[in-house]
């Protein structure tokens, strides 16, 4: 999996986990090859201003981005398969039966190497909480100074 910080100087979401093909983002499981499909697929993270809850996909617009998965269209293969024997007519000896084969078109595994984790900058949900706690407080002392 290849692992791309929208902003690399700064920190960015790093509550994640690969284990095999299921790619876990702050106790959301995905199985990555479940999710694949014939097109590419982008799978978004966001966090909720108000709750401060993690969730898949953009719930509201006031949501903060964390990350995305970028999966890759699935890949197939042709393959040739023998088909069941015919027995042959009677009156022709056995080992004398036709084998046919066709092609039939199959999915191949995930390469998880192709799979794109893009993480964005993250702001201390506290720090800003804090900060905009301590301005109102401010605010409102002046107010009370000034009458």
């Amino acid at each position: 999996m290849t692992i791309q910080k929208v902003d690399p100087n700064r920190e960015a979401f790093s509550d994640y986990q690969l284990v095999e093909k299921t790619l876990t983002i702050a106790g959301i499981s995905v199985d990555l090859e479940a999710e694949q499909e014939d097109q590419e697929k982008v799978i978004t993270f966001t966090r909720c201003g108000k709750t401060g809850n993690i969730v898949r996909g953009m719930v509201m617009p006031c949501c903060q981005y964390l990350a995305e998965i970028i999966i890759p269209p699935r890949k197939y293969e042709e393959v040739e398969v023998e088909d069941e024997p015919v027995t042959p007519p009677k009156g022709k000896p056995k080992g004398d039966e036709e084998v046919t084969t066709h092609t039939e078109i199959i999915p191949l595994p995930l390469d998880i190497e192709s799979v794109i984790f893009r993480t964005w900058p993250v702001e201390a949900q506290e720090e800003t909480n804090s900060e905009e706690e301590t301005d109102s407080e401010s605010e409102g002392e002046g107010e009370e100074n000034a009458e």
